[in-house]
């Protein structure tokens, strides 16, 4: 998972933070901040390449990843004022796209970012179910996120009256550290379901999922994450 490999990275010597990025599903940079121990050019050079390996072995060894060297950047600590560091962690999950997708097989694909990551997940479309569909995508995509797991209970959608549109409400089962909790959401609809349900599912995690800050735990009550 994202967190694990970020950990394994944070673990070497002289790396302060670390920041993985994907792009269309699939790793795009890594971004490692590191106390680089000289000044000198050449073994400031030396040091860096150094360190490149050791991320690229690190990962491949604890994580199975074949990662090209060249994705890793290493930007020295040193050099970047502390007001100007970039935030590692936030605590919102962005509904960045949720449509289906028709191909030869129509799917419905979900986009969600976090710390300026999109991740994307697919479903077959079932147009007798879409509401199922969507969530299934939607889980697809957040379980990139390496923040717990989630497993569907059910989804259901309630016909619009005077009072309301129609509603999406999801129940869904999350685990983390072996704690498991159901939870409800909800989200009115607005002549698109398929956005409606991924709100609904977030609406459910919102009030319990924890995103890791510092030492990258669940906490027995943890932060809400705001959602789009």
């Amino acid at each position: 998972m994202l967190v694990d490999a970020e950990k394994t990275i944070l673990a070497l010597p002289e790396v302060e933070s670390c920041r993985i990025i994907y792009r269309d599903g699939e790793l795009d940079q890594i971004y490692v901040s590191a106390k680089i121990p000289t000044q000198q050019p050449g073994e400031r050079l030396q040091f860096i390449k150094s360190l490149v390996r050791s991320v690229v072995g690190a990962l491949a060894l604890e994580h199975g990843w074949n990662i090209d060297y060249r994705k890793v950047k290493i930007v020295d600590s040193l050099d970047v004022p502390a007001a100007d560091k970039p935030r590692i962690r936030e605590s919102r999950i962005r509904i960045v796209a949720a449509y289906i997708r028709y191909a030869s097989e129509p799917e419905v694909r979900v986009e969600l970012a976090l710390n300026g990551s999109t991740y994307t997940g697919q479903a077959r479309y079932d147009a007798s179910n879409p509401v199922e569909a969507a969530m299934a995508a939607f889980l697809n995509a957040f379980h990139q996120m390496g923040l717990g797991e989630v497993s569907p209970i059910f989804a259901h959608e309630i016909p619009g009256c005077l009072s309301h549109g129609n509603l999406v409400i999801t129940k869904l089962r999350y685990e983390c550290d072996e704690h498991a909790t159901d939870l409800l959401g909800i989200a009115e609809s607005h002549q698109d379901l398929i956005l409606c349900t991924v709100r609904a599912c977030l609406d459910a995690l919102n009030r319990r999922v924890a995103l890791y800050w510092f030492d990258n735990s669940c906490p027995a009550e943890p932060n809400r994450i705001s959602t789009e």
